[in-house]
C-alpha cells in the first residue's frame, strides 16, 4: 500500500470521509439558506399589499383643497417680543383648558375642559354650573360632559355661556341655575350645529354666535381641517321668538365673534383662513375685514378703553414652518392623514413639526382692522398659548384651549407699555 493509499483511508476504513463532510456542509448551509430570499420577497409583498390596502381604505373624510397666503413676516406690528414674560400664571393646575374668560368686578368666569363653568373669587375657584353629566375627564368624554367655550355677561347679570356640545344657556352665577336657550340638537336651515364656539350681544339683546362645523364635534376638531370643507357659520338668537338663524356659511371653522363698538356689524373669526370678516347687520353683507394674520385666530375681544380689539393666536404661522399651512393645498395627503390622526397625534405634530420665531401670540387691530402690534412670549416660558385675551382696567387675562393656568397681565410692568392702549 502506498503512502497515497494511506492518506487517503479512514481507520474505520471508510475513505474520503472528509470530503463528505465539507460536501454534505456546503448542501446544510445552501439548503437551510434558500428561505431568505422567499422571506423578504414575503415581507415586501406583505408591505405593498398594507400600504395599498390602507391607501384604498376609505377615509373618513371627503377633503377638499384649500389655499393659504404665505404668512406674514414677523416684522413691524408682529416683530418678536418677550411682553408675556412679564405674565405671571395663576390657579395653576386647578384650571384645564380655560378658553373664554368673563371678569365681572371681583369674579372671573372661566370654562374649563372637565365640562364646568367656574366662578374664581377671592382667589378660590368655585365650581359654578356644568350642562353635561359623568363620566367627565378626557376628550374622549365631551360628549356627553360638555365643554363651555365663549362665554359672556348680559345686562341683566345672567353669564351666557356656549357650550361645544350642548348650545347656548343663561346662567344665573349667584345660583347656578341655569335655562338652555338654544339646543344644538337643533337644526338650522336643514344643517347641523356642530361645535357651538362663540357668542356676543347685539344692541337688541340678539345673541350672535358661531358653530364651527355641520359635521363635526369638538372633539374630533382635527377633521375639520383635514377635510378642508367650509361649512361653519354665523348664527343669530332671538330672545323675542326664540327662533335662531342663519346669516353667514361657508367658513372654514367659524370662531370668535365680537360685536363693533357701535353695533353695526359682527367680527366673525374664520380660524383656518388665518381671517376676521366684518358682517354688517343692516346690510347683511359681509367682506374680509383683516387677513393673512401671523397666527391661526381663535377669540375676538373688544377693549373699551381704545377702541381696539385683542386677537388670540391659536397656533402661530411662519412661512415654510407651518404645518397646515403646508398641508393645506394637499387634499389627498390630508384624506391619508384623517384615517390614523386624533387629536392628541395632529396637536403633537403641528408643535412638532411647526416652528416659528415666536410660541405664543396675541395681536391688538384697530377698528379698520390694521394691526397696531402684537404681544408675545417666543419661548412660551411663561404664556405657552393665547385663545383669549381679556382686557380690564390694566390687566390683561389670557386664555388657553389646553393650558392650566390663567394668564394675567398688569401692564404697567411693561417697560415702554403705552398703558393707554390697554
Amino acid at each position: 500500500m502506498s503512502a497515497g493509499d494511506i492518506r487517503q483511508r479512514h481507520p474505520d476504513g471508510n475513505s474520503n470521509l472528509d470530503e463528505d463532510v465539507v460536501s454534505e456542509t456546503k448542501h446544510e448551509r445552501k439548503t437551510s439558506g434558500r428561505w431568505i430570499g422567499p422571506f423578504f420577497t414575503a415581507l415586501v409583498v406583505s408591505i405593498i399589499a398594507m400600504a395599498v390596502g390602507f391607501i384604498l381604505m376609505p377615509s373618513p373624510v371627503e377633503s377638499e383643497e384649500f389655499i393659504l397666503p404665505d404668512p406674514p413676516e414677523l416684522s413691524g406690528p408682529y416683530e418678536p417680543n418677550d411682553i408675556l414674560k412679564y405674565a405671571e400664571r395663576l390657579y395653576s393646575g386647578k384650571l384645564q383648558g380655560p378658553e373664554s374668560i368673563v371678569v365681572d368686578g371681583d369674579h372671573i368666569y372661566v370654562g374649563t375642559a372637565d365640562g364646568w363653568v367656574n366662578d374664581i373669587y377671592k382667589g378660590e375657584v368655585r365650581k359654578l354650573v356644568r350642562f353635561g353629566k359623568e363620566p367627565c375627564g378626557g376628550i374622549e368624554n365631551e360628549n356627553t360632559c360638555g365643554r363651555p367655550l365663549g362665554m359672556r355677561m348680559d345686562k341683566n347679570g345672567f353669564l351666557i355661556v356656549a357650550d361645544g356640545y350642548f348650545g347656548l344657556f343663561q346662567v344665573n352665577v349667584v345660583t347656578g341655575d341655569y335655562v338652555q336657550l338654544f339646543s344644538s340638537s337643533t337644526s338650522v336651515n336643514g344643517k347641523q350645529v356642530k361645535l357651538v364656539n362663540d357668542l356676543d350681544f347685539g344692541s337688541d339683546g340678539k345673541i350672535y354666535f358661531t358653530h364651527s362645523s355641520s359635521k363635526w364635534n369638538r372633539n374630533q376638531f382635527p377633521m375639520i381641517f383635514l377635510e378642508g370643507v367650509p361649512n361653519g357659520r354665523l348664527l343669530v338668537y332671538d330672545p323675542e321668538t326664540k327662533v335662531v338663524s342663519e346669516l353667514m356659511d361657508g367658513l372654514l371653522f367659524a370662531n370668535g365673534v365680537q360685536l363693533t363698538k357701535d353695533k353695526s356689524a359682527v367680527l366673525v373669526v374664520e380660524t383656518l383662513k388665518a381671517r376676521v370678516w366684518r358682517y354688517d347687520i343692516k346690510t347683511r353683507k359681509a367682506f374680509i375685514w383683516t387677513d393673512n394674520m401671523p397666527g391661526f385666530p381663535d377669540n375676538i375681544r373688544y377693549s373699551k378703553s381704545t377702541g381696539t380689539y385683542w386677537v388670540g393666536m391659536a397656533i402661530i404661522r411662519q412661512k415654510g414652518s407651518s404645518l397646515i399651512d403646508v398641508l393645506a393645498p394637499k387634499k389627498w395627503l390630508r384624506g391619508q392623514l384623517a384615517k390614523v390622526m386624533t387629536i392628541k397625534t395632529i396637536l403633537s405634530f403641528i408643535k412638532m413639526f411647526s416652528t416659528s420665531g415666536t410660541t405664543a401670540m396675541a395681536v391688538e387691530l384697530n377698528e379698520n382692522g390694521t394691526a397696531i402690534r402684537s404681544i408675545q412670549d417666543k419661548t412660551g416660558e411663561v404664556i405657552e398659548r393665547v385663545s383669549e385675551v381679556e382686557s380690564s382696567n390694566g390687566v390683561f387675562y389670557f386664555g388657553s384651549f389646553d393650558g392650566n393656568y390663567l394668564g394675567r397681565l398688569y401692564t404697567k410692568r411693561i417697560p415702554g407699555f403705552n398703558n393707554k392702549n390697554t
